[in-house]
């Protein structure tokens, strides 16, 4: 083999690389934007001894009188979660607006405050339905949810 095969075989190596530290580089700045964004987007519901609630702003179109929503538990202090400490936890929840009955689709502990941070630990369901106590948190994040959709 001569010498110069020898260089057209390392450069597409090289390249690959390149092109695949720039693709690296672009999804790092694209996941630290939706992550700025996901952030400005949390509206404050409510709050406990524990933590503080919020909810995304944005909605999906409620399909019957359903809808799904994200909540976001800031918890005030370090928490044990499924034997891990965790500062936050983001669910995806389904609220039957006319049932007030909510159920959760997804759910995912954090180790710094606002949903940031790698993901500790995740739940996928659905799980079952749950009724909302009249008066509690989750009656407010419901209040919130099925409000003008």
């Amino acid at each position: 083999m001569k010498m110069n095969d020898k260089r057209r075989n390392v450069r597409p190596a090289a390249r690959a690389v390149s092109v695949r530290r720039a693709a690296a580089a672009v999804t790092a700045f694209a996941l630290a934007l939706a992550s700025w964004q996901a952030r400005a987007d949390w509206v404050r519901v409510s709050s406990s001894q524990q933590s503080v609630f919020y909810i995304d702003s944005k909605k999906s179109p409620r399909v019957g009188d359903n809808v799904m929503i994200w909540v976001l538990r800031n918890h005030k202090a370090m928490q044990a979660s499924q034997s891990l400490m965790v500062r936050s936890s983001k669910d995806q929840i389904e609220v039957d607006c006319a049932g007030r009955r909510i159920r959760r689709i997804f759910s995912s502990d954090h180790g710094r405050p606002m949903g940031e941070g790698p993901m500790l630990h995740s739940e996928h369901g659905p799980m079952s339905w749950n009724g909302v106590p009249p008066n509690s948190t989750v009656s407010r994040i419901v209040d919130v949810a099925c409000a003008n959709t």
